[in-house]
């Protein structure tokens, strides 16, 4: 029989366990524990999600720190109060935010912190001389009384074969290796450890009784306090600024005096929720943290998430969307019925997003702001690739196996259940254990991570609420994840970095370096039916939420012309509402709106008749069913969960309420049915609202500034050859030239001026960032650098040419400036380095009398230049001869290899045959497989020996034909079978 023990390790000490929080619930359940011990090594990383599934389960959770100081040494300090719960916090905080080794420094961080509040258990006995505050009876010394001291690493015995694959592992040596260093047992001890240490339950039982666990019963919010002016009360400062604010937006506006009473009332609505839940200094914290960020010119979003639905976010200028004027609720924000953490998210440009946590963290203290941790998992391809080195597996078996792994993403049976390939190879001796041991990793902590945006602000020592870290960039982290930081009274703040304002940013600035403007995107005109044009015609390639093949294909569909069409198309465009979306255009066609009442009309006609929103939902139950829109957003949240018990609490006071607006039981029961089906569908307006003026805003630069656009998308895109092609191919529908990269542009990004883009040498294959710094390098100090080809080879050596990157330059036309192209550079590549290697041997040499000329000017070959530029770049920049060509032959309707579609038949190309390779066939007969290049692509075709027999001669390398194919897919790839010749192309 089986009994609770002191010392059982589990996966959150990273790779020195097995056995994960889920399966020591359920071991302790299955023998019917009522209590159960959890220390990890200095840190706290479980202990949140330990207690709460222990509580769940009935099982008294004990928790605290443990300090290994060596293989068998261990302190052991547990909580007797809330006050010692906080000391141990403070410990494990210390241990980590210092990253102390030295065990004496170890030993003095606890007996600062150990006190009356704790208990203590050790083998270390000098320990107790060292600390006299833990009282006597707190203090077990394992080296005078009975209790079973060893570390617990899995379960059963059998188990130790995984456990030393993971020890390989975790010390990177082979399983071999593993089994002859790690030769102790450490599973889970049996009732024969009674013999041994008659006292170990009875003592355990006795400590399990005193110590405390209470750890996420949040009693206080732990937030921050915004230091206002001569100490105003915060939420009197609040009130202040904000009703300046909103005078100040009456004075920029027409408003009428009615229109100015509803703001006022809206903005005493809120300012009376945010004064009951004391969240004024929330507010105040997110509008110095926003004001930061604009002044320092780091561009920050207009809104996300039901914070836009705020009149005061607006009047603060945390959102820049008036919610009064775009229908937005604050009662989806912050509910005064049910009370609920604000939830202010921001977004900031993504490159410079580093900057507000850090000006928080400066600004509010190392021990006051923190980054939120995250754990990342072992998933089923990295296990399995981690069993298999541990037992040295051939890496092509490996890799074969690895990438049928790759396209699931789903739990173990399931990944192995869909792949004949994997089920084969976990059945077969060899890889049994293997298999076996992918299974027992997964879903293991590995290491930790940031959350991509949560940050918390306390206005106390956070090491007295959750133990802490040190994270990156020295910024303190919670050792808790996300999902337990809320119960402990800690409020997340969710500071985003978002790309696209990122490419905003850069997109103003080169504005402003090519035209000296300085746009403000809070004055752009909304209301641009040039720009509106353009999406409705399909033109949204760069353009946020807005790009995918599907969405495109809505917008262009719903005509939009208005930042509202670009909202509903994007909350529309999600699974579920999808299927509204044909309903919706043919409404928006018709304008023939049906509603179950008229009362309907005013809420449900700016979306033609459909509910797009949960504000739309939230407005029908307050319209229809008299609820409050505290109220009705309560049900509208019970609705989206499908809590059926919620739902028919309300249900007939709704159906009660509707009759007395004079709408009838039956009518009343079908509005109810129906917003019940659209209440899990509805997206949240707030936030579609505020990301379609991004939409917008992209949308705005793209017409009236292509280069500048472009060049932004481009650099965002580096080394994503896809993506720059198709935003090359679509600049010069915008009349924009593409300047191809020169020697004397020492760019590593995209620049676009006015109507050209100039590409950066680092676009080249073969030239990375550091070459093209050192020629930067040079140049300065070499003022005649570029003066002519003699000075750049002479002075490039320093830069770090060689003959691969002289090969690449060439390619791309880098030295088109000096008046050679690079059909003529390439063919003189050999006489350019023994140029070179002559300078680079005799630098006493006067390099006037070694003045640089290319052998032989070779004539330009067209054909050849494009193929440079698609090894080069990995897409062709200028036309493709071949376009040139089907231009001329678009009579034979020939298609594009990149568009070719396996088992069609009788298909015409155009392009050049430029490789040929002839085999014998079973029969003896002379067959041929030749590649056939246009300007989208190359394609394998073979052709049989019938058919090669009768145009042998016609076949030529490096020659333009009209051919026609058959198509087919063979080995997992488009291929072609030869027809017949169609027309030579001279």
């Amino acid at each position: 029989m089986y009994s609770p023990q002191l010392n059982v390790k589990l996966v959150y000490d990273f790779q020195k366990s097995l056995i994960k929080i889920d399966e020591y619930i359920q071991f302790a359940k299955l023998h019917k524990f009522t209590h159960l011990f959890y220390f990890e090594n200095t840190t706290m990383f479980g202990v949140a999600d330990f207690v709460k599934k222990c509580k769940i389960n009935n099982i008294k959770p004990v928790i605290g720190v443990g300090v290994e100081l060596d293989d068998k040494n261990f302190i052991n300090i547990l909580p007797l109060n809330k006050k010692g719960y906080q000391n141990i916090c403070y410990i494990s905080s210390d241990l980590n935010l210092n990253n102390i080794k030295d065990n004496n420094f170890k030993i003095n961080i606890i007996n600062k912190y150990v006190d009356t509040n704790n208990i203590v258990i050790t083998n270390v006995t000098e320990f107790r001389q060292k600390n006299s505050l833990v009282q006597e009876e707190n203090f077990y010394d394992l080296n005078y009384i009975k209790i079973y001291p060893n570390a617990i690493r899995y379960f059963d015995v059998e188990d130790k074969k995984y456990f030393l694959a993971l020890y390989a592992l975790k010390n990177n040596i082979s399983y071999q290796e593993a089994g002859d260093i790690y030769n102790i047992d450490e599973s889970y001890p049996d009732d024969n450890i009674d013999d041994i240490y008659p006292d170990n339950d009875k003592l355990l039982k006795q400590i399990a009784f005193k110590s405390f666990h209470e750890i996420l019963e949040n009693n206080e919010i732990h937030f921050g306090v915004y230091n206002t002016p001569n100490n105003i009360p915060s939420f009197n400062f609040l009130k202040s600024l904000c009703f300046i604010s909103l005078e100040n937006y009456f004075k920029k506006n027409v408003f009428s005096e009615k229109a100015k009473i509803d703001y006022i009332e809206r903005l005493n609505t809120e300012l009376s929720v945010i004064e009951k839940t004391g969240f004024a200094d929330y507010f105040l914290i997110v509008q110095d943290y926003v004001l930061f960020a604009k002044k320092e010119g780091i561009l920050v979003g207009p809104g996300r998430g039901s914070a836009a639905g705020s009149l005061v976010s607006f009047l603060l200028k945390i959102t820049t969307i008036d919610p009064i004027e775009y229908g937005l609720l604050f009662e989806r924000f912050l509910n005064p019925e049910r009370i609920t953490m604000p939830d202010i998210d921001i977004d900031f440009q993504d490159d410079r997003r580093n900057e507000v946590v850090e000006y928080l963290f400066e600004k509010y203290g190392k021990f006051n702001v923190a980054t939120i941790v995250t754990f990342q998992t072992i998933a089923f391809k990295s296990a399995f690739r981690d069993s298999c080195r541990v037992f040295n597996v051939d890496m092509e078996t490996v890799n074969i196996m690895s990438k049928e792994a790759s396209a699931f993403d789903q739990d173990f049976d399931t990944i192995i259940n869909k792949s004949i390939l994997l089920k084969s190879y976990s059945k077969s001796n060899e890889y049994d254990f293997i298999f076996k041991l992918t299974k027992k990793l997964m879903g293991m902590p590995r290491q930790t991570g940031t959350h991509a945006a949560g940050v918390v602000i306390t206005n106390n020592d956070l090491r007295g609420i959750v133990p802490i870290k040190e994270g990156v960039g020295g910024i303190s982290q919670t050792q808790f994840n996300m999902n337990h930081l809320e119960e402990t009274g800690l409020i997340k703040m969710d500071i985003l970095g978002l790309r696209n304002l990122s490419t905003l940013n850069q997109i103003i600035n080169l504005i402003n370096k090519n035209y000296k403007k300085s746009i403000n995107l809070l004055n752009i005109n909304l209301k641009d039916q040039k720009v509106f044009n353009l999406l409705s015609k399909g033109e949204t390639t760069g353009i946020f939420q807005l790009e995918s093949e599907g969405m495109t294909d809505v917008v262009r569909k719903m005509n939009v012309s208005s930042i509202d069409d670009i909202a509903i198309a994007s909350a529309l465009f999600r699974p579920g509402p999808q299927e509204m979306i044909p309903q919706y255009i043919q409404n928006k066609k018709s304008r023939q709106l049906s509603y179950v009442d008229s009362a309907l009309k005013t809420i449900l006609e700016p979306t033609f008749g459909i509910i797009v929103y949960q504000e739309q939902v939230i407005n029908i139950l307050q319209k229809i069913g008299n609820f409050t829109l505290g109220k009705a957003d309560i049900i509208r949240r019970a609705m989206s969960k499908k809590d059926v018990k919620y739902m028919s609490r309300f249900k007939n006071e709704f159906i009660l309420n509707a009759q007395s607006n004079n709408i009838s039981i039956e009518k009343a029961t079908n509005i109810w049915i129906w917003i019940e089906k659209f209440a899990n569908y509805g997206f949240n307006k707030s936030h579609a609202i505020a990301y379609s003026f991004i939409s917008y805003w992209l949308a705005w630069f793209k017409f009236y500034y292509p280069a500048e656009f472009y060049s932004a998308l481009l650099n965002h895109s580096l080394g994503d050859k896809v993506k720059s092609k198709l935003y090359i191919q679509q600049l010069k529908k915008y009349g924009v030239e593409i300047v191809k990269p020169s020697i004397k542009n020492l760019n590593i990004n995209y620049v676009g001026v006015q109507k050209k883009l100039y590409m950066p040498l680092t676009i080249i294959n073969g030239i990375n960032k550091d070459f093209v710094l050192n020629l930067r390098n040079q140049s300065q100090e070499h003022q005649d650098l570029f003066s002519d080809l003699n000075n750049f080879f002479f002075y490039s050596q320093k830069a770090g040419i060689t003959e691969n990157n002289y090969d690449a330059l060439a390619k791309s036309g880098a030295f088109d400036c000096f008046g050679y192209d690079s059909f003529t550079m390439v063919s003189n590549k050999q006489f350019v380095f023994g140029f070179i290697n002559s300078i680079a041997h005799d630098k006493s040499l006067d390099q006037q009398q070694n003045k640089f000329r290319v052998v032989e000017i070779e004539e330009t070959d067209l054909v050849v230049q494009s193929q440079y530029e698609k090894e080069i770049f990995g897409f062709y920049i200028n036309d493709n001869p071949i376009t040139k060509i089907k231009n001329e032959n678009a009579f034979f309707k020939p298609q594009d290899i990149d568009t070719l579609v396996p088992n069609t038949r009788n298909i015409n190309l155009i392009g050049q045959i430029v490789k040929i390779k002839t085999i014998n066939d079973k029969k003896n007969e002379e067959m041929a497989f030749i590649e056939f290049l246009d300007e989208t692509g190359i394609l394998d075709i073979t052709i049989f020996a019938s058919t090669f027999k009768e145009i042998k001669n016609e076949i030529i390398l490096n020659k333009n034909y009209i051919i026609e194919i058959n198509v087919q897919e063979y080995g997992q790839k488009t291929t072609g079978v030869f027809n017949k010749i169609v027309k030579p192309i001279k």
